[in-house]
């Protein structure tokens, strides 16, 4: 069935087009330092075993291709940095099959090539300045141990990504942000971004750039303090606001000016001489201020361990939960039963068999899917693999 799947999607001619591109882009790189292009093709077979919308398999593929182009290296001004990130997505849904609310898989979109990111950076001693098409979760509400993970939660979390339209993996839109470095510890940064970059359907290739009142806008502020120990972090917390301005029509009520709150943590407990082993614990905690928005409140967290086995010190596995209260509206919509919340529980272990090649296993357990009270609680498991260049 994969074999299929993978045939109709065309994805060999894309792959064989990648590389010849990828090819001459190394060969131009290895001549003039100021071009950096890195690639990478992220491949997730998958299947719901239990409960769920129904239980079968999915396909689903991620290319990634940046580009950076330093200013001074090439010639030109000082401090300044453009950035190219060309995305293509292929395959099908496997949060169809399950039914669930926060996305199970973080690379799940509509099979599209598309311009994902297209900005420029420049820096002045302790402030840096971002303007252009940019991905909000690039910068904001990141926690470093939590992208270990393959749950959508675990990435942006859902007070933000399933409240408002804002510019995320897969559509990102026109953004501006500024990055001010207080001292060696602490750091603030600040961003407006589109409050409407379009959906998947109207914007399929993240081209169309429209900047009008009915958009509105979306902005967010994270106050980032380091804790560090001859100059290599061993803790972050960071908190965080947003306000999102535009209108939105929701189960018909209408919506504006939400606002949300969320702070993150993470802290390596290791002892080791080399701080890359051991074990590193994660916490996600948000809120939405906006009573009609579909998630109240959303806490996260687990821990990853790095080199389990001392003859495999490559490798990591965690545990993770991410848990979704909705809100009383939201629950209002079902007739029968409501939906308080929804659960997903992810193991994954992560075997590195050479600095580009990644083989993880995963498998999630989702409790009580939230789109639907009648979904029985599901069991998916996959296999992701990954290689980088």
């Amino acid at each position: 069935m994969y074999i299929n799947i993978f045939l109709r999607s065309n994805t060999f001619i894309f792959l064989f087009f990648l590389y010849l591109l990828a090819s001459c882009l190394v060969s131009a790189q290895s001549s003039n330092k100021g071009i950096i292009f890195e690639g990478a093709y992220t491949l997730d077979l998958a299947s719901n075993l239990k409960g769920g919308v129904d239980q079968g398999s999915a396909y689903l593929g991620n290319i990634d291709l940046t580009f950076t182009f330093d200013t001074e290296k090439l010639g030109f001004w000082k401090n300044g940095r453009f950035f190219v990130y060309l995305l293509n997505n292929h395959g099908n849904s496997l949060s169809d099959l399950i039914g669930d609310f926060q996305i199970v898989n973080n690379i799940e979109a509509n099979s599209n090539s598309r311009l994902y990111e297209f900005w420029y950076e420049h820096r002045l001693k302790s402030i840096k300045f971002i303007i252009g098409q940019h991905d909000l979760n690039s910068v904001f509400a990141i926690t470093e141990a939590g992208r270990f993970f393959i749950n959508s939660s675990f990435g942006i979390q859902p007070d933000i990504s399933a409240n408002v339209l804002t510019s995320i993996f897969p559509l990102s839109g026109l953004g501006a942000i500024i990055s001010l470095k207080i001292n060696s510890n602490l750091q603030l940064t600040n961003a407006i971004y589109d409050g409407d970059p379009g959906t998947e359907v109207s914007n399929p290739n993240s081209l169309k750039w429209s900047l009008n009142k009915n958009d509105g806008a979306f902005f967010i502020h994270e106050f980032s303090y380091e804790i560090k120990k001859d100059s290599i972090t061993h803790s972050t917390y960071k908190l965080g606001i947003w306000n999102h301005l535009q209108k939105q029509i929701f189960k018909g009520i209408q919506k504006q000016n939400s606002q949300g709150i969320y702070f993150i943590g993470d802290k390596k407990l290791t002892q080791l001489e080399d701080v890359d082993k051991g074990v590193e614990i994660f916490t996600q905690v948000g809120f939405s201020l906006n009573q009609y928005n579909p998630i109240k409140s959303y806490w996260g967290g687990g821990f990853v361990y790095h080199g389990i086995f001392s003859n495999r010190e490559n490798d990591a596995g965690g545990i993770a939960i991410a848990h979704s209260r909705f809100s009383d509206y939201y629950q209002s919509q079902f007739s029968m039963d409501k939906l308080q919340s929804e659960t997903a529980i992810e193991i994954s272990y992560e075997f590195v068999f050479s600095n580009p090649l990644v083989l993880k296993p995963n498998v999630q357990y989702i409790i009580n899917p939230g789109t639907n009270t009648s979904i029985p609680n599901a069991l998916m498991a996959l296999v992701r693999m990954s290689y980088s260049w």
